[in-house]
């Protein structure tokens, strides 16, 4: 009843949220509206040198993020708003060495991804929105692996005198279940990657497979309050979902309710604590999990250097499983409740000085196992470097870990199966012209399991490595209004 009360309460929200948004826009209807909790000074295309298309009539304005909200924090002190829009594209040919992720096996095979997409930023005086999209496909040497590629990211802010209501909404599909498709793209994938999410409002996708297509979409929707100048408290509710296709992975239904208490104790210092309920829902196997996530937290921000946060606290997880089936005719099957208390950690690092962009960030906890495992303790680690090498050329290092250990045992798993992920890459692109530039990248990933089937959709241990080149383009903004 409670959580259903919260759900009728973010509607009504919405609902008032998209009056106010009307009748702002009567008000100023020179420009349209948003970016999710505000975009960092960014240069309008990847390039780096053009400026925004209406710089001229930019206004700064704060960038303030919650630290119980919904988004990493960010370095950057003041926004610039800017409205246009921009599109861009990418053409890569790849060369994978285990295209169907099976043992250690060595066999190359070519495939090319293209595809297409806009970023629009738009702002009037009390709203900001950010969109991205992009569509294309995979192309191989065998028609029946030929497959579409679709994502949409938008991102909106409405803020008054003492509150700010942020909506983000990310949906996505992609040829590969589960292993977050590879989209090689340099920098240039978008300009808008404010867009993201902590990795707790998102579903897990840290264990790789090459079997079926994955449909995945993540709402979120955040009310922060401002009682004084230096105190907020932040509302927010999450609900995600995963489907899989010609596969017999866990489709996945996760929902997040989240409240919080923000205090700036120094210029750059805010500290935190939180309360968290999360639940965990698979639509094609009866075994519901709700955890509780009491966490305090810490950030730091220097404007333009460095975002840091760091938040930990214990987790209660109650599971309820099904010792059998249920037919026609037969005896209800019983239900076994039981609980764990663990320990969780989120934390995110954001450091630049100069020309290079150093990012960090770890987490630990309860998830939903990844279309795999019905609930995991997973640890989860990346880091990446960008750096502009010359006037031309610039260079990216990315890697990553990742650690699923089962919860709960299933038909035909133990309960101590463990996925252990990890991955690392270098990206070279150079500057062909002021909007387009080439790039050669080279990726590795390695999934060791201590789970033994027959068939490659039971996650085997594989080695899997890619070589690609691309071109990708971006065209000059365009103003709006």
């Amino acid at each position: 009843m409670l959580v259903r009360n919260i759900c009728l309460a973010l509607l009504a929200m919405v609902l008032a949220v998209t009056a106010g948004r009307a009748q702002a826009q009567g008000g100023d209807s020179a420009t349209l509206a948003v970016q999710p909790v505000q975009l960092p000074v960014v240069t309008a295309p990847s390039s780096g040198n053009a400026q925004s298309p209406n710089a001229d009539s930019a206004t700064p304005v704060s960038d303030k993020r919650a630290l119980a909200g919904a988004q990493d924090l960010s370095p950057g002190s003041n926004v610039l708003r800017r409205s246009y829009w921009q599109p861009f594209f990418n053409l890569t040919s790849t060369v994978d060495t285990n295209s169907l992720g099976v043992g250690n096996t060595v066999r190359l095979v070519p495939w090319a991804s293209f595809y297409g997409g806009v970023d629009l930023l738009s702002s009037s005086r009390r709203s900001d929105l950010t969109l991205n999209y992009l569509g294309g496909g995979v192309v191989s040497q065998h028609k029946n692996e030929d497959q579409p590629i679709q994502q949409l990211a938008l991102g909106e802010k409405l803020s008054w005198h003492h509150a700010a209501i942020s909506l983000f909404d990310q949906v996505a599909y992609f040829p590969e279940a589960v292993s977050g498709f590879y989209l090689p793209a340099g920098r240039s994938l978008t300009s808008n990657r404010e867009l993201a999410l902590q990795p707790v409002f998102v579903p897990n996708q840290s264990i790789a497979t090459t079997v079926g297509q994955e449909l995945t979409n993540a709402f979120v929707g955040e009310l922060d309050v401002s009682p004084t100048p230096r105190s907020s408290l932040t509302f927010l509710e999450s609900y995600s979902v995963v489907r899989f296709f010609n596969s017999s992975f866990l489709d996945l239904n996760d929902t997040i309710l989240q409240g919080g208490f923000n205090h700036q104790v120094t210029r750059n210092d805010t500290i935190a604590l939180l309360y968290r309920f999360t639940g965990f829902r698979f639509s094609n196997l009866y075994q519901p999990m709700d955890g509780h996530v009491v966490q305090l937290a810490f950030g730091r921000q220097v404007a333009g250097r460095l975002a840091f946060q760091l938040s930990a606290g214990p987790e209660l997880s109650l599971f309820r499983t099904a010792a059998g089936q249920q037919s026609p005719g037969s005896a209800p099957p019983t239900i076994t409740e039981f609980k764990r208390v663990s320990w969780t950690l989120d934390s995110s690092m954001t450091y630049g000085i100069r020309r290079t962009v150093l990012k960090l960030g770890y987490d630990h906890g309860v998830t939903d196992g990844a279309g795999f495992l019905a609930g995991a303790i997973a640890d989860r680690g990346y880091g990446s470097i960008d750096g502009q090498l010359s006037r031309a050329l610039t260079g990216q290092l990315i890697g990553g870990y990742a650690s699923n250990r089962a919860l709960i045992a299933m038909a035909q798993q133990p309960v101590n199966e463990l996925y252990r992920d990890w991955f690392a890459g270098v990206t070279i692109s150079y500057a062909w012209s002021r909007w387009a530039s080439i790039f050669l990248s080279y990726q590795v990933q390695r999934q060791a399991s201590n789970f033994a089937c027959a068939g490659i959709g039971c996650g085997n241990s594989f080695t899997r490595q890619f070589i690609s080149l691309g071109l990708t383009g971006r065209a000059r903004p365009r103003p709006i209004g």
